[in-house]
């Protein structure tokens, strides 16, 4: 295969090359920024907009409304990359999701304001699935592999500073996090300087060939498996604010010490991914989420102190450092160049349709049971479905096609 669309670089080194990491990396911390800047004040907004009881509901939507986006904005961003090419496009990207990003510090409307939380959702989704195809254009597979482990672990060490800091704005208002989406900007000026050329090989291949979405097709068996696990990926981001309060745990600055328990678990496992592959087969591996994943939402929900209830986060932090970049992995190493841009859009929208899914299950679920207990019910559902993915470990994880 023609080495510059293998991927060149197996080693990081010289200034410029890490400056090129650093800005590639940016996008698994705006990711991150997306639903972590709202986290601490979640209880806070439902305040601010329950005016007829449903202030709870509300909150949680403006949490997951760039979900919408992001489903939606996968595929579309894909079929663009294929044409602009991955640097244009993130550049574009960082730009308008530092405008909407930031927009919830002076709209008041919650309609407007979810509005623009969807408008963030779609630049969401041609960030992350521009800065995934750079990572695949530009590495070798081992070094890939390292990389994505790099830029999970790295949102998620820039979670617990977001989520540290949403808290401590949030004793201010809740309007204040909201400030953290200007971060874009920076990026987006080093990314002019920094980012490298996409291959053009590549997108020139994606003109002139017609689709063949066989591939996608193959790919089925791991997007079904996507929408669960990260149905668990964001129940602290979404839920836990709101199994705090009712312990009576409601400080902003207290429920961001608690969240930010599995942000810390995430970005250390995250950055253990690259020797974790190497030790462990894929199979192996994807089994190891789904039990870290229901293991901590049960001990979740069966605690009612912060601290057992950040241990919690943290068990499940530990299923999701290794989730993320197995994920994108997984999509890379089964797709073709010429295809990889819409792979990864598409596994994007499989993420975040769990994403989206999280308050629609768990809300009529904690008006049945309580919500403590249905942390305890998806949990068990989470163990149940670890060993379902063991028996269908050899439909999902079967060797990839020679590229």
């Amino acid at each position: 295969m023609d080495e510059a669309i293998a991927g060149q670089r197996a080693s990081i080194s010289g200034f410029r090359e890490w400056m090129t990491l650093i800005v590639i990396l940016s996008g698994g911390v705006m990711l991150g920024l997306v639903v972590a800047a709202m986290s601490p004040i979640a209880h806070e907004a439902s305040l601010y907009f329950g005016k007829k009881g449903d202030g709870d509901l509300v909150a949680q939507m403006i949490v997951t409304v760039p979900s919408v986006g992001i489903i939606l904005g996968g595929p579309l961003c894909g079929w663009l990359i294929d044409r602009s090419g991955a640097k244009t496009f993130m550049l574009a990207a960082l730009a308008v999701f530092g405008v909407a990003g930031s927009a919830g510090l002076y709209l008041d409307d919650a309609s407007t304001l979810m509005a623009s939380r969807f408008v963030l959702g779609l630049s969401t989704a041609g960030i992350v699935t521009a800065m995934i195809t750079m990572i695949g254009e530009h590495y070798t597979p081992e070094q890939r592999a390292r990389v994505l482990g790099y830029q999970s672990g790295s949102g998620a060490f820039m979670g617990v500073l977001t989520i540290e800091a949403a808290g401590r704005l949030g004793d201010l208002g809740w309007r204040t996090p909201f400030a953290l989406y200007l971060f874009a900007f920076v990026m987006l000026v080093l990314g002019l300087f920094y980012l490298p050329p996409s291959v053009r090989r590549v997108h020139a291949a994606a003109k002139a060939a017609p689709a063949d979405y066989r591939g996608l097709v193959r790919l089925w068996p791991v997007y079904l498996m996507i929408i669960p696990m990260f149905i668990a990926v964001y129940m602290p981001n979404i839920q836990v604010s709101f199994l705090l309060r009712d312990d009576n745990i409601v400080r902003p600055l207290t429920q961001s010490h608690v969240i930010e328990t599995g942000a810390f678990t995430v970005a250390v496992s995250a950055f253990c991914f690259g020797m974790i592959r190497r030790r462990f087969s894929g199979a192996q591996t994807l089994l190891a989420c789904f039990v870290f994943q229901g293991a901590g939402i049960i001990v979740m929900g069966l605690s009612h102190t912060a601290l057992g209830i950040a241990l919690g986060c943290g068990v499940l932090g530990i299923g999701t450092g290794i989730a993320n970049p197995l994920i994108s992995d997984m999509i890379v190493s089964r797709s073709t160049p010429e295809m990889r841009s819409r792979a990864i859009g598409a596994s994007y929208t499989a993420r975040y349709s769990g994403d989206f899914l999280n308050p629609l299950i768990m809300h009529p679920l904690s008006l049945a049971l309580g919500l403590h207990m249905a942390f305890v019910a998806v949990g068990g559902l989470f163990l149940a479905g670890a060993a379902m993915a063991a028996g269908l470990r050899q439909t999902v994880m079967k060797p990839a096609p020679a590229e």
